[in-house]
């Protein structure tokens, strides 16, 4: 029995001696960095069950590395930190009230009165995944790694890894949110997405509300089964929509009758200047109105800017109210002498690219986390991606400021899926 299966390792090892494909897997191992090294050997550790039969020391890597990724990965529920100051209040006055069933200690403020461990607000320590998983999820959300190939990398289900890549998403947002100041020479735009409710189950919401069908690709007689008792009132009431809805490409502004097509799209505020500070926003459904251009950036564009727009009336109360010098660039001309919209429309390429085709576009009521991700993302632009993936890494793990620190909340999958729409509705949703 043990020469069968000598012969059968022997077979196997030539195989894969002869592959090419396995050839070239050997030598990208030693262009990987220590980081990533660390999350392919928990990645192999976890695919292959620890026997008698099969130490670890059987693997390709050294004994001393072995030790080292130990020590380097540790438990994810064990801080690896000091906690110097209420995470509350930020008063000092604190002490150790105990520790929790999982060895957690816990403290108390005698100033505020209440009490927090040190893993308090931290999202890793709210889930099941180890510490590698997460250094996985990091690294695959700096690279713009699918979450297909993620959810496959960290052996998890898809929804899992868009649980991980959401939280991640919303911890910079109440970390940062949208702290850029203007006061040099500014280009502002607005950009259109179209509206999308992906993930909404509501058939009353589609049909009444919005006037369509959910954009799936359906036949017509799954179409209407979908509709099912509604079939026959619309047929009835509106013969003219059930038509549309019927007969109509998904693909096309569907439901014009109930809203028309510039409130289908969402209106993403966007502004860039020349020291690279953004500011990229979904503010509102349709065109973007002045109360809402001065809403959101009269306290972001100083009096010493000079604000740089297209044609759009919107920007002409702001700084009319503000004293803000105003650059109008005809659509025509694409430059007024030195001042153009080339930096803007730029940015606007650069949200296509990030957001992607279609298809893969979030459902409106996530866009503000995925802009807020471009966002840190084009402010460290010119760092590596290495460099990126520790510096997010040591936010998730709550080894920052103070002032970083008491802003991180962790925020659960129920208040993800039932989270309201980032926008100004216009009384249509």
């Amino acid at each position: 029995m043990n020469v069968k299966h000598r012969n059968k390792d022997k077979r196997l090892l030539r195989f894969l001696a002869d592959s090419s494909d396995y050839y070239d897997y050997l030598k990208g191992i030693n262009n990987l960095t220590d980081s990533q090294k660390q999350v392919l050997y928990e990645r192999l550790k976890s695919e292959l069950p620890i026997t008698q039969s099969t130490p670890i020391q059987s693997l390709s890597l050294p004994t001393t590395a072995n030790t080292t990724i130990r020590t380097a990965l540790p438990d994810s529920d064990k801080p690896t930190y000091t906690i110097d100051c209420c995470l509350h209040c930020g008063s000092t006055a604190i002490k150790k009230i105990g520790k929790t069933k999982g060895g957690m200690q816990r403290y108390l403020c005698k100033d505020c009165h209440k009490s927090f461990t040190e893993n308090y607000g931290l999202i890793t320590h709210y889930s099941h995944l180890s510490e590698w998983q997460w250094q996985e999820a990091v690294r695959a959300t700096v690279v713009g790694i699918s979450l297909t190939e993620l959810a496959k990398n960290i052996n998890v289900s898809t929804k899992t890894a868009w649980l991980c890549r959401m939280k991640i998403y919303d911890t910079l947002k109440n970390i940062y949110g949208y702290c850029d100041t203007f006061n040099s020479i500014v280009e502002a735009d607005g950009k259109y997405e179209r509206i999308s409710f992906k993930g909404c189950k509501d058939k009353s919401f589609f049909i009444d509300k919005l006037g369509r069908l959910p954009r799936h690709h359906r036949s017509r007689a799954q179409r209407i089964d979908y509709l099912g008792d509604d079939y026959k009132k619309l047929f009835v009431e509106n013969p003219t929509m059930l038509k549309e809805m019927i007969y109509s490409s998904q693909k096309r502004m569907v439901g014009r009758d109930t809203i028309d097509i510039n409130h289908q799209h969402v209106c993403i505020l966007t502004a860039i200047d020349r020291s690279n500070n953004i500011y990229v926003q979904p503010v509102s459904a349709g065109s973007a109105k002045y109360d809402t251009v001065y809403e959101n950036l009269q306290s972001r564009i100083t009096r010493e800017a000079v604000l740089v727009t297209d044609e759009y009336n919107s920007y002409k109360y702001l700084c009319r109210k503000e004293s803000i010098e105003h650059i109008v660039v005809n659509s025509k001309c694409h430059s007024y002498g030195t001042y153009s919209l080339s930096r803007i429309n730029a940015l606007h390429s650069s949200i296509d690219r990030f957001l992607g085709s279609n298809e893969y576009k979030p459902a409106t009521k996530y866009l503000d986390l995925y802009l807020i991700m471009f966002w840190w993302l084009e402010k460290n632009k010119d760092v590596s991606q290495i460099i990126l993936c520790e510096q997010l890494f040591n936010i998730l793990l709550g080894r920052v400021s103070y002032t970083v620190r008491s802003k991180m909340t962790n925020v659960s999958q129920s208040d993800l899926i039932s989270r309201p729409l980032p926008i100004d509705g216009m009384c249509y949703y």
